[in-house]
């Protein structure tokens, strides 16, 4: 099967988005007081004399107060002293975007429309009720939040860049929270100092080397996601019985971070590596490209491949090797759909394992974060739909499901509301940035395991396995294979 070079490039691109005390009262019967022995009488002692009256008109004198009983043992409590009264909070205006009351975040838009895989809804109601229940909850540090809105179409570098503009010098926002990418972020955060978190961070390489502002982000940091995955696999028995086993890589990026963590895990796994496949070195010239799968399908045959292993975008290998009837594994598990739009049948990817990063399958209980985010935006937008993804959940400009995009922002305002808190009451870059490396442990909606501190800034340690159904519906299903793993450091 051939697959275009412009046609992976743009599925790339798709890719990047106690018992209180009981016993008292509950003892034995206390024992019945016995009866004293009849006492024999004693012999009548001798009458003291009387004293003698006291005559008529003089006053009897007064009877002696009986004396304070004294020991040296027990002294006399004193009094407690009174408790002092706590020194009042003074809130002052501690940073840009930070006054005596008040905090302002900025929030990036993706409108992802144009590229007809949904709508995410009007994004200010959302963001009116989620911040509204923070206030009502008494804000930050008894601050109240303000949240200023910038919308952008993410293949257009030009409005992401106006966005940042808006947001950070119009706005003067002490924090910008999910959207942008690419040079944005460097705009966010190098260019005008300003915090930036949430679902388009990755806190690591050269945007974090460039920050002069704090990152945090909930992807998972370096490659602890890869060498669990293998581990996984192995422990599971997925290896056994197999002829030769491949690896793919999406690309010479990807290759380059992963390539001696990945030999290490599979050595300590047990298992050989028979040949690696990395989709860069076979770049063709424009006529010849339709050829490159079919390159890469013949050199998986001709090793006798019958495992496949696939690191990056999943779709590029998907796609690749989706035809051939060999087992795959693919750490990415958000490409499934972007292959069988591409043309492969998804009977074809039965069986193929992957991972997650969230616990947001249609077949997962609806954890109690997410419930309570959802019950928020839906209580202020009751005319809108609210719907959990999953087969045959429809999406679109005209009806659009509000689901996905209120459990995204509310990931973004919980990581900042979290970080923000531990902080110190004085809102500063380098107080949040105190408050981001004591956050070591924490969770978001869809995602229990979170954890941050000194150098780790990408602070999701949560990962679960998956696999595809390819019967389960006309596309396919993803369903979970067991608990998520907890991968804190």
């Amino acid at each position: 099967m051939g697959c275009p070079r412009k046609l992976l490039a743009l599925l790339l691109a798709a890719a990047v988005f106690a018992t209180a005390c009981t016993t008292g009262g509950g003892g034995e019967d206390e024992p019945a007081v016995e009866e004293s022995p009849t006492a024999v009488p004693a012999e009548p002692a001798e009458e003291a004399p009387a004293e003698p009256a006291p005559e008529e008109g003089e006053p009897e004198p007064a009877a002696e107060a009986p004396e304070e009983p004294t020991s040296e043992d027990e002294p006399s409590e004193p009094a407690p002293e009174p408790t002092p009264e706590p020194t009042p909070v003074v809130l002052t205006a501690s940073f840009r975007g930070v006054t005596e009351d008040t905090i302002r975040i900025g929030i990036g838009f993706w409108d992802v429309s144009m590229f007809g895989f949904g709508f995410f809804g009007d994004p200010q109601p959302v963001w009116d009720a989620l911040i509204g229940a923070v206030n009502a909850d008494g804000g930050i540090h008894g601050r109240m939040l303000e949240a200023y809105i910038a919308g952008f179409s993410p293949a257009l570098p030009n409005e992401m860049l106006a966005a940042c503009i808006k947001l950070t010098e119009d706005d003067q926002v002490f924090a910008v929270l999910g959207g942008l990418r690419g040079d944005a972020n460097y705009c966010v955060s190098e260019q005008h100092e300003t915090i930036h978190v949430g679902s388009q961070v990755n806190a690591k390489g050269e945007l974090l080397e460039r920050a002069r502002a704090p990152l945090a982000s909930f992807r998972i940091e370096g490659t602890a996601r890869d060498e669990v995955f293998i581990a996984e696999l192995a422990r599971r028995g997925w290896f056994d019985g197999a002829t030769a086993v491949g690896i793919h890589y999406d690309g010479t990026s990807t290759a380059e971070l992963l390539g001696d963590v990945v030999e290490a895990a599979f050595a300590d796994a047990g298992v050989e590596i028979a040949i690696t496949m990395n989709i860069d070195d076979l770049v063709l010239d424009d006529d010849a490209i339709e050829s490159q799968t079919e390159i890469m399908q013949e050199q998986v045959t001709d090793a006798g491949i019958d495992r496949m292993v696939i690191f990056g975008a999943a779709a590029t290998g998907l796609v690749t090797y989706g035809d051939l009837g060999i087992q795959m594994a693919a750490v990415d598990s958000t490409n499934f759909t972007t292959a069988i739009s591409s043309g492969i049948d998804p009977v074809a990817l039965d069986g193929t394992i992957a991972s997650a990063v969230r616990l947001d399958l249609a077949t997962d209980p609806v954890d109690a974060e997410t419930q309570e985010c959802i019950d928020i935006v839906s209580a202020a937008l009751p005319d809108a739909r609210f719907e959990r993804p999953g087969p045959g959940v429809e999406n679109s400009e005209e009806d659009p499901n509000y689901w996905s995009y209120t459990v995204l922002a509310c990931r973004d305002l919980s990581l900042f509301v979290q970080i923000a808190t531990a902080s110190s009451v004085e809102l500063t870059n380098d107080s949040f940035q105190a408050g981001l490396e004591s956050l070591n442990q924490a969770s978001l909606p869809e995602i229990p395991f979170l954890s941050f501190g000194p150098g780790k800034y990408n602070g999701n340690d949560t990962l679960r396995l998956v696999q595809f159904d390819g019967d389960a519906d006309e596309d396919g299903e993803l369903f979970a294979l067991g608990d998520a793993v907890d991968l804190t450091p």
